[in-house]
């Protein structure tokens, strides 16, 4: 490994350090906060470091980009390990045949952004893409657009690691190699999608489940020899192999034989890019996000609207409090969608004035109609996603990584190549081809617009905490909700994440999902439903897990500048795991 820096413990710290290690584990200190009375479901464990911290969807992935923080890597080293290593840990969200975004915040300079925009093929055949979708099948080599992840990890550590792409792939390949161990919530998604595994591929379904057929049980160890396989060959060949060399070659080959659009020409072409970070501020903080056409613009709309209403009115738990939050969450997925989400085009929706303006419409009590909110063009046209996976980083120098990456739908489009072990995308699949007004969206090499919204918060100049969560259309609210815990009511890391929650899901239907415990109980889902919302879903517990992931998967991770102490959480509705590195590496 090459370090580029290490910061060595002033010698005041020391004794700090001295005891805060000789209590720690072998990892880091593990510190469970006092029970809340919030169910299993909703508890989690808080984990501190005086060295950095990494919270991610798996606890291989957490596990290998601690690893690389102790020997003196950065932030970036270990969110691109972590992101590689989820590509075999965590195969229903992510994978080299995704799409990835990063936030950086480097230490002492401007955070940029690496975006991962997918675009669609030069070959789409919008009449045929009609002709699928209409036969009832929504998984297939047609839904797959171009792929993104390694142009983005290989991008992220050029620019901002100190690891190469040989050495970052190592953990990966031996987590491939080894195996790593089933989680309920990737049982949850195979369960749920084990006809369209069964009947999309008779390669790919065998990525998940050991005899092709068989549903294992949590715990049980899971290995990708061809993935390690082709892991192996982006590190000798390096990543032109996926995009431009054999790999590419084999995709391309796959493709023709199977009916998708995607080629090597579209490989050769791709193209990812580092763009200045979309900044706002909510009230004393600075957040720092992706800008269209991913979620970030949603995500400051929101909380520019929600910045209208006292902060004493947004510290209360109330169900008042709620129905606000729900209907700005609305109202800023309504502008977006009028928007069109093409970069550059929706200025209009970051302002401050505009905020007051949409902000002054809501009601209390009322839910507003979808006509008083809705602009020119149909929300429903806009491409959304499902299921995505969160990784945020904060090391001992000060740089703070927040990226998120996805396969569109749970295991994408549930195909994959023979011989390269990774499932492809669906995002065509999000395109609507039904309807006249969206047909404009989908056109050879369109923008694949999603919901992924990466952040990382700043106070006083100085990054503090890195957010970001899985959850399709719900992501920038979920977001939203997280920050304003933490600045309106005072939570901790580990509180704010772990509050119930009260989702909404989308324009077309007035549904909101709401977690029954906590300060919600029955009483409040009449008044939901007396407000106007139509259907009200109910998250009881013991909570159905299916349900409970609508409700996101946080993994966050803080520094609090006064203690030098780094703390990191992993929602429990998806699992995952946060840890610090108890030692670093110190060397030339």
């Amino acid at each position: 490994m090459r370090v580029t820096r290490v910061n060595r413990p002033k010698h005041s710290t020391w004794l700090a350090i001295f005891l805060f290690v000789f209590a720690a584990s072998a990892e880091a200190a593990e510190v469970v906060s006092p029970n809340t009375g919030l169910p299993p479901e909703l508890q989690a464990t808080e984990v501190h470091s005086l060295f950095g911290m990494v919270a991610t969807g798996s606890p291989e992935a957490t596990e290998a980009a601690a690893a690389v923080l102790e020997r003196g890597g950065n932030a970036v080293d270990a969110a691109v390990v972590a992101a590689l290593v989820l590509s075999v840990a965590d195969p229903d969200a992510s994978g080299l045949g995704g799409a990835t975004y990063m936030v950086i915040k480097p230490a002492g300079r401007p955070a940029v952004v690496i975006d991962g925009t997918s675009l669609t093929p030069t070959q789409v055949d919008i009449t045929r893409l009609r002709e699928v979708k209409q036969s009832g099948r929504t998984f297939g080599h047609e839904m797959v657009a171009v792929p993104t992840t390694l142009a983005v990890l290989d991008l992220a550590l050029q620019g901002h690691g100190s690891l190469t792409m040989a050495e970052a792939v190592q953990p990966a390949i031996e987590v491939a190699e080894h195996g790593y161990q089933l989680s309920p919530i990737q049982i949850t998604w195979t369960e749920d999608y084990y006809d369209n595994l069964m009947a999309a591929s008779d390669y790919a379904r065998y990525l998940v489940m050991e005899d092709g057929q068989t549903i294992g049980k949590p715990g049980d160890v899971h290995c990708q020899p061809d993935l390690a396989n082709t892991l192996k060959r982006i590190a000798a060949e390096g990543v032109a192999s996926f995009y431009r060399g054999s790999i590419a070659d084999e995709i391309e080959a796959d493709m023709i034989a199977n009916g998708g659009f995607l080629r090597k020409a579209d490989l050769v072409m791709m193209r990812v890019r580092e763009r200045p970070a979309l900044r706002s501020t909510y009230r004393d903080v600075e957040v720092l996000t992706v800008p269209s056409p991913g979620g970030g613009e949603t995500l400051v709309e929101i909380l520019n609207i929600m910045e209208t209403f006292p902060p004493e009115f947004l510290a209360s738990d109330t169900l008042e409090r709620h129905h606000v939050l729900v209907e700005t969450f609305r109202i800023a997925s309504a502008d977006r969608g009028s928007s069109g989400a093409v970069p550059g085009s929706t200025g209009w929706v970051l302002s401050k004035s505009h905020a007051r303006n949409r902000a002054a419409m809501i009601v209390p009590g009322k839910v507003l109609r979808r006509e008083q909110i809705s602009g020119p063009r149909d929300p429903d046209c806009f491409p959304k996603g499902e299921s995505t996976t969160q990784v945020s980083v904060i090391d001992q120098y000060g740089n703070v990584v927040s990226l998120t990456q996805t396969l569109s739908r749970s295991f994408g489009s549930k195909v994959a190549t023979p011989g390269l072990g990774f499932f492809y995308n669906s995002f065509l699949e999000s395109f609507n081809v039904e309807k006249p007004q969206c047909s404009g969206f989908l056109q050879p090499r369109s923008i694949c617009g999603n919901d992924m919204a990466p952040a990382i918060v700043l106070k006083n100049g100085r990054a503090v905490a890195a957010i970001g969560t899985p959850g399709s259309n719900r992501i920038p609210g979920i977001i939203a909700t997280i920050i304003s815990n933490i600045v309106d009511r005072g939570m901790t890391l580990h509180d704010g994440v772990t509050a119930p929650r009260i989702v909404w899901g989308g324009l077309t239907r007035l549904r909101i999902t709401v977690e029954m415990t906590g300060p919600f109980g029955p009483e409040d889902m009449d008044a939901l439903l007396n407000m106007g919302y139509n259907e009200v879903e109910r998250v009881e517990f013991p909570a159905d897990p299916v349900a409970l992931t609508r409700l996101g998967g946080v993994n966050a991770v803080a520094y609090d500048p006064a203690t030098g102490v780094f703390t990191g959480v992993a929602d429990p509705r998806r699992g995952g795991a946060a840890m610090g590195p108890w030692a670093v590496f110190v060397g030339d």
